[in-house]
């Protein structure tokens, strides 16, 4: 189990991980063919579900479509997608993965450019990559740090190319700013936030059932909490993703459970997400949330509100993803100290 200086450690690692992406991505990005069509993403091993977050980052920053799914969907469903003119990303950290193993070689031999996202840029899946993204963060595959460093690179690709290859805009020094301050967020987070996570915790931890709910930028976070918290603490955690047809948190068989939505004033599902609130309050759920203080309605309208800073929603999506993390872990020291 991770254990908190395990999370403390998490800025400087990031820190190291935005400083390698400002000074390599865009460069690296240019290089890359990126074909015509679709975008093809795909995630390896303990990381895999990350591919869940690229939607968002490559639609937002670039504009471009995308297909997103696990090496084994594309190996055994997807391989006539990948075409001459098409590229592959690949997002895995260190360790062998058989499934990301075939899948490269079958984008090779269909003409298709691979580029990897990877924390170990000199493993075997790197050394067989046209275009290797690396990513600071620490060798371990599923430790909270790797995580965390693997998700904001993924979104500095997406921005830094988008840097790369479009025409300026003036949103972008804003998104650029929130980016180069998350390290100093993370430790402020963490110095200041102990308290209302351990409160949080114990709130969570006598619930009878837990729903984590989110959308956009902030559903990988959100549904990679509900993942690692089922695993640290034995017990069933559901990762809801707002938008997902018969999304009603609000229903009958709801009641007297626990919902927790995971928002930001500056999040595109923000008026959704304050409807699916609303919807779990009358249905008889308790409500938790986290956000920012700015994102009012639904932080006045919660039993508990965990408020992190402000950030523009790509980068407040990384801060997220640590927040929840850190309560995760919390939970698991909560149910150890039980037993």
């Amino acid at each position: 189990m991770a254990g908190r200086q395990q999370i403390q450690e998490i800025p400087e690692a990031l820190r190291s991980t935005l400083e390698l992406a400002r000074a390599e991505y865009g460069a690296l990005a240019r290089r890359v063919r990126w074909g015509d069509g679709p975008l093809y993403v795909t995630g390896a091993g303990e990381i895999g579900g990350l591919c869940k977050a690229a939607p968002y980052a490559f639609a937002t920053h670039l504009g471009w479509p995308l297909m997103a799914g696990p090496a084994g969907f594309f190996k055994n469903y997807g391989a006539e997608l990948l075409r001459p003119r098409s590229a592959l990303l690949m997002i895995c950290t260190a360790g062998e993965w058989p499934e990301a193993q075939d899948l490269a070689v079958i984008a090779h031999e269909r003409g298709c450019t691979l580029a990897v996202l990877t924390n170990a840029p000199e493993g075997a899946l790197a050394k067989t990559a046209d275009h290797v993204f690396p990513v600071h963060g620490g060798a371990e595959s599923d430790s909270p740090g790797v995580t965390v460093c693997m998700h904001v690179a993924l979104n500095l690709l997406a921005f830094e190319t988008m840097r790369a290859l479009k025409k300026p805009k003036p949103w972008w020094d804003a998104v650029a700013k929130d980016f180069e301050q998350l390290p100093d967020k993370l430790e402020w987070a963490f110095a200041q936030l102990g308290p209302v996570i351990r409160s949080a915790a114990a709130e969570l931890q006598s619930a009878s059932g837990l729903s984590i709910v989110a959308g956009g930028f902030l559903h990988y976070p959100a549904w990679h909490a509900a993942r690692r918290t089922s695993i640290l603490t034995n017990t069933p955690v559901e990762g809801v993703e707002a938008t997902e047809p018969g999304t009603a948190v609000g229903r009958s068989d709801r009641r007297h459970k626990t919902v927790m939505f995971v928002s930001g004033s500056h999040s595109k599902m923000k008026k959704l997400i304050h409807r699916r609130a609303a919807e779990a309050r009358a249905g008889g759920s308790r409500v938790l949330c986290m956000t920012d203080a700015n994102d009012r309605a639904l932080a006045e309208n919660s039993d508990l509100g965990i408020l992190i800073p402000e950030m523009q929603e790509a980068p407040a999506s990384t801060l997220a993803l640590f927040m929840l993390e850190w309560l995760a872990m919390e939970l698991a020291r909560a149910a150890n100290t039980q037993k």
